[in-house]
């Protein structure tokens, strides 16, 4: 069901900045499901640096990095925050930045009482890389981690490119996915690849969703059309869309009002999805 939100979510001009998050406007991320345009080249373990030195910045939020074991030839770097039995992964869009895209959600979602944990993907950033990246495996290794650290509930949230991979990854049979939330989605038509569904990709795996989904999108973004997310909405059984205004931001900037880094009153249906997903918006 489409809700405008016109009236509700009134948001001034703000500039599409790529998959970035507002504190780094200059470091945008093409949106594509591809997370490098260059070759992958192995690299063989993972360097457990704090979050704020992993993104090169000294105000990020407190948060213990941890190694999550995908393959015997993948290891993800992660950052966890916050304890409790619901939990919240957060998927990066494209670009170099990996999880420094999330580093400015993490804190204060921990601080709403959610067990959050940010990763960086396959071949980007601190984790390891391998010739033959796989999104969806990397997400489902992550989810699996956090259940085994006491979340009973696991929303997945993607932004951008990152979008697609819950939506691909919610329709895998015992996902352990609660339910998701796809921001500013790009490449819904993507093939995102797993080793039994090489071809699979948001809109074709949309109707076999039976987890409640959240679309996200500003009118005026142009990581998805309109009609592109309405019909991918209407596919998916159990979604809500929602159309912000013009000047919203792109990925993670519609959490903010424009150019600043203070919350935007999507912010707060934001979280209350992530605490009762099965709840109307």
């Amino acid at each position: 069901m489409v809700r405008p939100l016109g009236a509700v979510l009134v948001c001034a001009g703000l500039l599409l900045a790529g998959c970035s998050e507002p504190s780094a406007p200059d470091s945008t991320g093409t949106p594509s499901p591809s997370q490098s345009s260059q070759s992958p080249s192995p690299s063989p373990s993972v360097e457990l640096s704090a979050l704020g030195e992993r993104c090169g910045v000294a105000d990020q939020p407190a948060a213990t990095p941890r190694v999550v074991k995908v393959r015997n030839d993948v290891q993800l770097y992660s950052a966890a925050a916050g304890s409790g039995r619901l939990g919240v992964v957060l998927v990066h869009g494209s670009g170099s930045r990996g999880i420094c895209n999330w580093a400015g959600e993490i804190g204060w979602l921990a601080k709403a009482g959610l067990n959050v944990v940010g990763y960086d993907q396959t071949c980007v950033g601190s984790s390891t890389c391998v010739n033959e990246v796989r999104p969806v495996e990397d997400l489902l290794a992550v989810v699996a981690d956090l259940r085994k650290r006491g979340a009973t509930q696991v929303v997945v949230v993607g932004a951008s490119a990152g979008g697609s991979i819950p939506l691909v990854a919610a329709a895998r049979p015992n996902s352990g996915i609660t339910a998701a939330v796809s921001l500013s989605t790009a490449g819904l038509t993507t093939p995102l690849g797993t080793a039994d569904a090489p071809t699979a990709s948001a809109t074709s795996v949309a109707r076999t969703i039976r987890q409640p989904v959240l679309y996200v999108l500003a009118r005026d973004d142009t990581a998805s059309s309109v009609p592109e997310i309405t019909s991918i909405s209407k596919t998916t059984p159990r979604s809500r869309l929602l159309l912000l205004p013009p000047g919203s931001g792109h990925a993670q900037q519609v959490l903010y009002t424009p150019n600043t880094q203070t919350p935007s009153p999507f912010r707060q249906t934001f979280l209350t999805f992530l605490r009762t997903p099965f709840q109307p918006v």
